[in-house]
């Protein structure tokens, strides 16, 4: 893999040969049971304060977005805060299809979702900040606003990944958590 220096305004000059980050093939939804030590996340998080978690992020994010080298990757093995936000933006709108899925079916089957290829596909290195900022923001209040309404018996309803992982509201819930939680630390929030 081969580095690219910023040019004077501290963006990656456009190459033909994107660097490639090594995709990972780690099943993240272990941090369930074994927490995350690199966020903090224990997995006994408190689904009913992530909401208003989901909500606040969104400020956050924009304040990300402003940064003046926002698109530009620090290192050469690590996405820019831009790859990071529109990775947010699509995860919140797809923990929130779930969420409805399973809150709306009996057992449903959830959605795949291949980070590494939605990126290269929706082309994140490129993407406005300005505009993963707004959609981000819609995304990170429309999940909220549904979570809000989750009933009491609800969290419990469940739901499964295509390779059989089990997941309630209350355990998905919790790994959209940890994904926003993990992602705010990757950007250096």
């Amino acid at each position: 893999m081969s580095e690219t220096e910023p040019d004077a305004q501290g963006t990656e000059p456009d190459t033909d040969v994107q660097r490639d980050i090594e995709p990972d093939t780690r099943d993240w939804a272990d941090v369930l049971e074994t927490g995350c030590a690199e966020c903090g996340f224990t997995g006994d998080e408190d689904v009913t304060a992530v909401p208003d978690y989901v909500s606040a992020s969104a400020d956050v994010w924009s304040e990300v977005l402003t940064r003046p080298n926002a698109g530009v990757r620090a290192r050469s093995d690590r996405w820019s805060d831009v790859e990071y936000a529109a990775h947010m933006r699509d995860i919140l709108d797809l923990f929130r299809e779930r969420t409805s899925l399973i809150v709306s079916q009996s057992a449903p089957t959830l959605p795949n979702f291949d980070g590494d290829a939605v990126a290269i596909a929706s082309d994140y290195r490129h993407q406005s900040p300005a505009e993963v900022a707004l959609d981000l923001r819609a995304a990170a209040l429309a999940y909220a606003a549904d979570l809000a309404q989750i009933t009491d018996e609800q969290w419990e309803r469940t739901g499964y990944r295509s390779d059989g992982r089990e997941f309630t509201v209350t355990s998905l819930t919790r790994y959209g958590f940890h994904e926003l939680r993990h992602h705010l630390q990757d950007v250096g929030v």
